[in-house]
C-alpha cells in the first residue's frame, strides 16, 4: 500500500501569496495536484493545511482525502511531513511525498514511481528529468522512525543523501517532475505551459 502526503501548509514567501490557490483555468493548483492523485495508483492521500486553511479546505474537502492542520506550519515543512506520517494507514509500505504546487507532474509518472518501488527492495525512489533529481520521493516506511526526527525546511531531504546507495532513480520525460512555482515568474510559465 502506497499512502501519499501532499505537503500543502506552506506560506509561499518567495511568491508572496498562497501558491495552492492559483488560479489555471476553472481550477486552483492544489485541486490540480490532488485530482491527478486520485486518479494514480496510490491507496490514501493525506493533506497537510497550514497557511489559508479554511480557504484551501474549501476546494478539497469533498474529494477522497484525509485532511490534517498543522498548527506548526510555520516551522518548516518537515512539520507537515510528522503530521502527515502520524495519520498513514498501519499498512503502508511506502510514502509518496508530494508537494502542493507541482501542477504539471503526470499520472504516468506518480504511476512508474510507484511500479518501480512496489517492484524493487530500494528505501527511496525519485524521479529524474534530464539528470535533475526531481519530485515526488518515495520513502519505505522502514525509515518512518527517521522521517519523524525531520527539522526544518529540508523534510525528509537528508535520508535521500544517507541511503543514497538504498535508493534508486527513474528517468522520465515529464518536466513536472522539477517544475515548482515559487516566483510569479514561474506562475506566469506554468500558465503558458498548459495553454492559458
Amino acid at each position: 500500500m502506497i499512502s501519499t502526503i501532499v505537503l500543502a501548509a506552506g506560506m509561499s514567501t518567495r511568491l508572496g501569496r498562497a501558491k495552492q490557490l492559483l488560479s489555471i483555468g476553472e481550477t486552483t493548483v492544489i485541486e490540480r495536484v490532488i485530482d491527478k492523485l486520485l486518479v494514480a495508483e496510490v491507496e490514501e492521500i493525506i493533506v497537510v493545511l497550514g497557511h489559508e486553511v479554511d480557504k484551501i479546505e474549501a476546494l478539497i474537502e469533498n474529494r477522497n482525502v484525509k485532511i490534517v492542520y498543522n498548527s506548526d506550519y510555520q516551522l518548516g515543512q518537515s512539520t507537515s511531513l510528522i503530521k502527515g506520517l502520524h495519520l498513514i494507514d498501519d499498512n503502508c509500505k511506502g510514502v509518496l511525498c508530494m508537494l502542493s504546487d507541482q501542477p504539471l507532474i503526470k499520472v504516468e509518472t506518480l504511476n512508474a514511481l510507484i511500479a518501480k518501488f512496489e517492484s524493487g527492495e530500494e528505501l527511496i525512489v525519485y524521479p529524474e528529468y534530464n539528470g535533475q533529481r526531481g519530485n515526488p520521493v518515495i520513502f519505505s516506511t522502514k525509515l518512518k522512525s527517521e522521517m519523524l526526527k525531520a527539522s526544518g525546511d529540508q523534510g525528509a531531504r537528508g535520508l535521500l543523501t544517507k541511503y543514497q546507495d538504498k535508493s534508486t532513480s527513474i528517468e522520465v520525460k515529464d518536466q513536472g517532475v522539477v517544475f515548482d512555482i515559487d516566483t510569479e515568474e514561474d506562475y506566469q510559465e506554468l500558465l503558458e505551459l498548459i495553454g492559458y
